[in-house]
């Protein structure tokens, strides 16, 4: 080759490798973890409060929707689902552009939001027309309807076991759903009133929060039948499973308390005062803090679960509700 065209060719090569560890730098920078957000529905305020659980501290709040009520987060935290009661539609939410990406109208009056793992199909549960919606997220459109009980409210998925699982309120039932076939296999009475459901981090046991009753149904999934009934608070609402399994948190409304079980002797051994009326509640995905939602003044209260003392209350916006699973396990 003659000499003059090394130059050339050197140059050549060193802008190819530099446009290639551009592309790299760029990409790297897409996919650096963050620690885990909690994304707070809400309802009053029409929007959404991001907080990251690393500072406790609210870093953006974005106008999301009509009423927008529950949340469900994909397993690796990219995008999040959330139901707009009055706006009876779903938002998307882009957690890397902290955009909305879109609306898919539902009708009805959407309440309980859960996604399959990679976000592929997202099921809602429609609180007036007694059903649930399948949607493909990708068409943005609803694929299939399931008719269930009276009023569904809360709804859980267990990609693992390929079951849905749905609270009726009206109907104080339970039901299975097996996502494969979309055919319901189990209808379980419980309580009075059921609203938010909680599933064990092994998919055996499930936890149905029952409102009129003021206690908590534990249903054995593999048998499919109530194994146990725990009383909590006034007008409890929602629960969360620690990680480990060896406990459950409980919302409840009235008494603006949460209640935790000890699921190895089903029992309560601990009560801790939080905001104003709490409704929605998770865990940080290390267990050392529990979030709950204060419908009643706007906030929320974090829990550690080292002391079961509120550690700092964090302003959100008005009607906080945050119904369903709302940090993420990035």
């Amino acid at each position: 080759m003659p000499l003059h065209f090394l130059p050339a060719l050197n140059k050549a090569i060193f802008f190819k490798v530099a446009f290639f560890l551009i592309v790299c730098l760029s990409l790297t920078a897409c996919q650096v973890k963050h620690p885990p957000y909690a994304y707070i529905t809400n309802q009053l305020s029409d929007n959404l409060s991001v907080i990251d659980t690393s500072s406790q501290q609210v870093i953006k709040t974005i106008d999301i929707g009509h009423r927008p009520v529950g949340v469900s987060l994909t397993a690796l935290g990219n995008k999040v689902f959330i139901s707009n009661s009055e706006g009876q539609d779903i938002s998307i939410l882009n957690t890397i552009s902290m955009q909305v990406e879109a609306h898919i109208p539902v009708g009805g009056g959407p309440v309980g939001i859960a996604s399959n793992s990679d976000g592929s199909l997202i099921y809602v549960a429609d609180w007036y027309l007694h059903k649930i919606n399948i949607i493909d997220s990708s068409s943005l459109k609803i694929s299939t309807t399931i008719p269930v009980g009276n009023s569904p409210a809360g709804i859980i998925i267990d990609d693992q076991n390929k079951r849905l699982y749905v609270a009726n309120r009206d109907d104080n039932t339970v039901m299975f759903i097996n996502t494969e076939n979309d055919h319901i296999t189990n209808t379980i009475s419980v309580g009075k009133a059921p609203f938010g459901l909680a599933l064990s981090p092994d998919g055996n046991t499930l936890y149905s929060v029952n409102v009129q009753s003021s206690d908590v149904s534990v249903i054995d999934t593999k048998q499919a039948k109530v194994t146990a009934s725990i009383n909590v608070g006034a007008w409890p609402y929602c629960a969360v499973v620690s990680p480990d399994g060896n406990h459950v948190f409980v919302t409840n409304q009235d008494d603006s308390t949460v209640s935790v079980i000890d699921t190895l002797n089903p029992s309560i051994i601990s009560t801790i005062e939080v905001g104003d009326s709490p409704e929605g509640i998770d865990i940080t995905p290390n267990g050392q803090f529990v979030y709950v939602s204060n419908w009643g003044d706007g906030s929320i209260s974090v829990i550690n679960t080292e002391t079961y003392r509120v550690e700092k209350t964090i302003k959100t916006g008005k009607g906080s509700r945050a119904f369903g699973q709302f940090i993420s396990h990035d």
